[in-house]
């Protein structure tokens, strides 16, 4: 390999690597998580489908949505408060009546930490 070559592919390298770390670093966010919010808002609501008809349930709905909507990055979603909140739910949606203590226990959970 020439010297000219190696100086060339060296700083094509460096160039590569620095936009890929700064991809990460500020733009990996937007990149993942604005295109999940809806897949998740979709997904919660196909779950939410074998739920009766409800005041509580829409309020639920709207709960749900409103704070994924707010989640500025994706280390929100992986804290133990999210696990809380899925094992909440899926006690909730057992017997597929969500009651008013069950939707103000999910309301406390989403609402301890507010990103």
């Amino acid at each position: 390999m020439k010297k000219g070559c190696f100086v060339k592919t060296i700083i094509f390298l460096t160039i590569i690597t620095a936009v890929l770390l700064y991809m990460i670093n500020y733009k990996f966010d937007n990149i993942i998580l604005n295109p999940s919010k809806q897949i998740i808002i979709n997904r919660i609501s196909q779950e939410l489908s074998i739920v009766k008809e409800s005041p509580e349930k829409d309020s639920l709905k709207l709960l749900i949505r409103n704070y994924i909507m707010r989640v500025k990055k994706v280390k929100s979603f992986s804290g133990s408060e999210i696990g809380n909140f899925v094992d909440s739910l899926k006690i909730a949606l057992a017997d597929s009546v969500i009651d008013r203590h069950e939707y103000k226990n999910l309301y406390m959970i989403l609402n301890r930490k507010v990103n």
